[in-house]
């Protein structure tokens, strides 16, 4: 995968583009923060006539707030004094508890938005992934990119919701300095740089972060690659010893992600610690102005102090929500760059004919293909003329590396030739719909996938309707599979493990030919379907592939002669080229090298 060197430049529009962020949401997420700071200033606003009522033993006078307050307390002070003050404090308590309602719903809104995003942009993880043609996959390490589909994409999530964070937190910071101004704008004057040198410090932290969390981002994929790696050849590591080298190479990995991650977090608390003697002399400073200043009264430099020391806890949470985005913030650029090549290469849908698999036959014209990347410089086929009727068996041959698969993921579509043309029923191949085409093929590789389920789930895997018990033990029988399966305890609800890891390389054979039996394909491709089988199940599948072949097309790669032997038509193929055609007695007879490979 091409990873990018570095962090590009972010903005808010650009960090949030395309994850379903809607307008409306981040509007009121701003406008219950606006709620909340307006909570916030009218509650410490309180403050002021509280303590002027406590040092004269009645409401300030003077201003319009002041004389709200008056008409509203007044009828208390028929009571007494002590009415008239449980009435102001109780009004405050009000106003914080209002505050407080405000800061939940608001931090409830923002846990779902950041929930969301982080859904919203890994569900456009695996729709990217999955959607890319098969070249993009191969090309691409899966350990790479189930790191970035699973841990790389929540710190995605995780940087674009702090963006949102940090502008709510901002906007708080904000009323409290506007707060500071209408308070006294003398001190606020003179503790402005020392906001401004918090400034400078969060400027300074973002740019030393940056390479810090590339290099996290970037051995997190290194780790997942490894771990994916190690994990798939445990035997081979086991077989040959390896288990300490193994280990170490994923626990250097580890120690490289372990003190990234702690230089990220060191400077982080550098940061915030750093803020708080500043905040602290900012305070101080406010008592000697206070004091130096006549006009600064002790009532206003009390409010002042608090008002400081309250938004000494917002700026701490910016400055976590800054370097926590720009510590993620490498993961979100590069999955979008990861999304962005998986979409250019997005696998073609084909084109509007919704017919299935070719019920007349396949023809091959003048057809080379290259695999996209391919180490060497020739192509994998090379001037492929030939065509396959249906119904038919039909087997192509050669020995290893003559691109007999390559054949037959050309006629799956899983790959499109790099020149020339493949025809379905007289009909270019790009013409039919790609989804309609498949489902009318089945496929059985060497090396037969199953999911972690039951056999009863695994044969009727994209089966619709799912077939009845009677039809699965037809397909089992047919395919030889019914003796062990109708032995296990629990027969077709059996769990087959991680990748069939509970049957034998037989077993899981055998049961991949009765998959593809049971999704009644046009066409069936078989790649050395009796490879792993005794010579009693081989011959009971050549039997089978038989029968099949009298109303199917089925092409079988193989070098089994029990198998080749009876085909309608043979295709032996060498280093890329078709050099014989027809059937096995013909080539026996007039071609030396197929006659040298069953000789």
């Amino acid at each position: 995968m091409n990873r990018p060197d570095a962090t590009p430049p972010s903005d808010f529009k650009t960090d949030l583009a395309g994850l379903d962020v809607s307008r409306a949401s981040v509007a009121w997420l701003f406008i219950l923060t606006m709620v909340l700071a307006l909570f916030e200033g009218v509650g410490l606003g309180m403050l002021l006539p509280v303590l002027a009522y406590v040092r004269t033993g009645g409401l300030p006078g003077g201003g319009p707030a002041s004389q709200i307050m008056q008409d509203a307390l007044g009828w208390l002070g028929a009571w007494g004094k002590s009415w008239e003050l449980a009435g102001l404090l109780v009004m405050t308590f009000g106003i914080i508890c209002l505050r407080y309602a405000v800061n939940y719903v608001r931090d409830v809104r923002l846990a779902r938005l950041r929930l969301s995003i982080t859904r919203t942009l890994r569900n456009k993880v695996v729709r990217s992934l999955v959607r890319s043609d098969l070249g993009y996959l191969l090309s691409n390490r899966s350990g790479e990119l189930q790191t970035n589909l699973i841990l790389e994409t929540d710190r995605a999530g995780q940087a674009a919701s702090a963006q949102i964070s940090i502008v709510t937190s901002s906007a708080l910071i904000v009323v409290y300095v506007l707060l500071l101004i209408l308070l006294s704008p003398l001190l606020t004057a003179c503790t402005a740089p020392i906001l401004a040198a918090v400034a400078l410090v969060l400027r300074w932290q973002s740019k030393k972060s940056v390479s810090l969390a590339n290099a996290v981002s970037e051995q997190n994929l290194r780790l997942g690659d490894q771990a994916s790696e190690v994990l798939g050849g445990i035997l081979r590591i086991k077989m040959r010893g390896q288990e300490e080298h193994a280990e170490q190479l994923l626990s250097s990995t580890a120690n490289r992600i372990f003190h990234g991650m702690f230089n990220l977090e060191r400077l982080r608390l550098a940061v915030e610690i750093s803020t708080h003697p500043l905040m602290a002399a900012a305070g101080l400073l406010v008592i000697l102005l206070a004091v130096a200043a006549a006009e600064v009264g002790l009532a206003v430099m009390a409010v002042f102090v608090f008002v400081l020391v309250r938004m000494g806890p917002q700026v701490n949470q910016f400055i976590n929500l800054w370097s926590h985005r720009n510590a993620c913030l490498a993961s979100l650029h590069r999955v979008r760059a990861m999304m962005t090549q998986a979409g250019q290469r997005r696998e073609s849908v084909g084109g509007d004919r919704q017919e299935p698999a070719p019920t007349k036959g396949v023809e091959f014209r003048d057809v080379w293909f290259r695999y996209p990347g391919s180490l060497e410089d020739g192509y994998a086929l090379e001037e492929i003329d030939c065509a396959i009727p249906a119904p038919s068996l039909t087997a192509v041959v050669g020995r290893s590396g003559a691109g007999k698969s390559t054949l037959a993921n050309l006629l799956s579509a899983y790959h499109l030739p790099s020149q020339g043309q493949i025809l379905l029923d007289g009909q270019p191949m790009e013409s039919y719909r790609l989804a309609a085409l498949r489902k009318g093929m089945a496929f059985v590789d060497q090396e037969p996938f199953f999911f972690n389920d039951t056999i009863r789930e695994n044969l009727n895997f994209g089966v619709e309707p799912p077939l009845s018990d009677a039809d699965l033990e037809q397909a089992l029988k047919d395919s030889g599979s019914w003796e062990f399966v109708s032995r296990l305890e629990q027969g077709l609800d059996t769990p087959v493990g991680e990748r069939g890891s509970r049957l034998s390389q037989g077993q899981k054979q055998r049961l991949a030919i009765a998959h593809a039996l049971a999704v009644k394909a046009r066409v069936l491709i078989f790649d050395e379907p009796t490879s792993a089988l005794d010579k009693t199940s081989e011959l009971i599948i050549a039997q089978t592939i038989r029968e099949l072949a009298s109303r199917l097309m089925v092409i079988v790669i193989a070098h089994r002669l029990q198998t080749v032997r009876w085909a309608d038509r043979i295709l032996f193929l060498e280093r890329g080229r078709l050099i014989a055609q027809g059937d096995h007695d013909s080539l026996i007879a007039d071609c030396p090298q197929y006659r040298e490979l069953f000789g």
